[in-house]
């Protein structure tokens, strides 16, 4: 492939094609370039396309030599290859100018028309009996044609549509009908991540995603959680779909044996993004970087306990043994207190604690019904449920009579 470039040594001579980025759904292109005015990425242009004259972003030079803003035209090529060639065009025309303020203000008020436009288009599908959604107009800034977007379930013949709004708008009329994905690169703005949609910002050529990408990346595949604003599945699960593999690739697999600092366990679970990986022991699961595990063979006994320090608890008993075989050294088996003289002490107060309990802790409820209780077992009635036993039967004999 020839490019309009020649290099020196160290140096190349002013650059002949420019990078364009132009129209609604985010075409560019590579335009040559004759004037001597330095570009910057981002000035507004015009460039004359096989549209008509448009309105575009200078991205970048291109240029033999990769230097500062320029590009070289193998990575044009590497882009063209990755986003297809409907949304970069080698060749696509020339530059014409840079955009004054007239050009500005003149696309301002072109496009101010747009709603005005859109809503007779739709008039017009209604009375035509179209079934098509409109989804914006756009107007080539020389005049040469107006493009209507639009969705619908199938095809529409929209030639009679055409016809009626060549007849008012006297221009040349373009009908387009896109998908949800389409939709939502003309319409979308920022997305869940809080960042431009994709499709709009970077994603030219909108390739398919399927569920595998999703499972892959996502502990859930809620559709509220892997969906995007399409409707369909999010456009970054293919874009960051090789990225993940990469990392999966260093990760060892689920169930495999890994040696780490402390022993060797099961591989229970992986974190792609932090690179870290949950090791199972006899006893317990810890988490460890990637660097510090490598693979290992299955132990004969199976999984065995961690090799880990001891908790504070077992610090803190370990510190009082230590105490008191360095007290019992300066005293003698006589005036040392043995273990079961202490253990008898330790009865004695907590027996003596239980007494205690029970003749002061125990209120006059629980007394009164403790006796009640013991007078019933000797047969000793008390008068007052007597009485509320009675009345409750003469209140049944009541009733079953006016059943009766």
């Amino acid at each position: 492939m020839e490019h309009n470039a020649e290099t020196s040594k160290g140096t190349a001579t002013p650059p002949k094609t420019v990078v364009v980025k132009y129209g609604y759904l985010g075409f560019v292109g590579e335009f040559e370039y004759t004037g001597q005015t330095t570009l910057i990425p981002s000035q507004p242009v015009l460039v004359e396309t096989e549209r008509g004259i448009e309105l575009g972003r200078v991205l970048c030079y291109s240029c033999e030599v990769e230097s500062g803003l320029f590009v070289l035209p193998k990575q044009v090529d590497r882009y063209i290859e990755q986003s297809g060639p409907e949304y970069l065009i080698r060749h696509a025309g020339k530059m014409v100018r840079p955009a004054t303020a007239q050009d500005m203000m003149e696309e301002k008020r072109m496009q101010s028309d747009s709603a005005a436009k859109k809503r007779y288009c739709m008039e017009t599908a209604e009375r035509l009996g179209l079934k098509m959604t409109v989804v914006c107009v756009e107007h080539i800034f020389g005049g040469e044609r107006i493009i209507f977007y639009f969705t619908a379930e199938g095809r529409v013949d929209f030639r009679e549509m055409v016809r009626e709004l060549a007849h008012e708008y006297q221009t040349r009329i373009e009908l387009r009908q896109i998908g949800a994905r389409d939709e939502a690169r003309l319409l979308a703005d920022y997305e869940i991540c809080g960042r431009e949609c994709c499709c709009k910002n970077c994603l030219k050529t909108l390739r398919p995603v399927n569920m595998k990408m999703a499972k892959l990346q996502k502990a859930t595949l809620d559709p509220s959680k892997v969906s995007g604003r399409c409707g369909r599945l999010r456009c970054c699960l293919r874009f960051e779909q090789k990225t993940y593999e990469e990392l999966i690739a260093r990760l060892p697999n689920i169930g495999s044996w890994v040696e780490t600092p402390q022993g060797v366990g099961k591989v229970k679970d992986r974190h792609v993004l932090t690179q870290l990986v949950q090791v199972m022991f006899a006893d317990r699961m810890v988490t460890f970087p990637l660097e510090e595990i490598s693979p290992a063979q299955a132990p004969e006994n199976g999984l065995e306990p961690s090799k880990k320090e001891a908790p504070k608890a077992e610090s803190r008993m370990n510190d009082s043994q230590t105490f008191l075989s360095e007290a019992q050294k300066g005293l003698s088996e006589e005036e040392f207190p043995q273990e079961k003289d202490i253990a008898d002490a330790v009865d004695d107060a907590v027996g003596h604690d239980k007494a205690q309990v029970r003749r002061e802790g125990r209120g006059p409820q629980r007394s009164g019904q403790s006796n009640r209780a013991n007078e019933t077992s000797e047969g000793n009635k008390s008068p007052g449920v007597e009485g509320e036993k009675t009345g409750n039967r003469r209140r049944r004999n009541r009733r079953r009579k006016k059943k009766k």
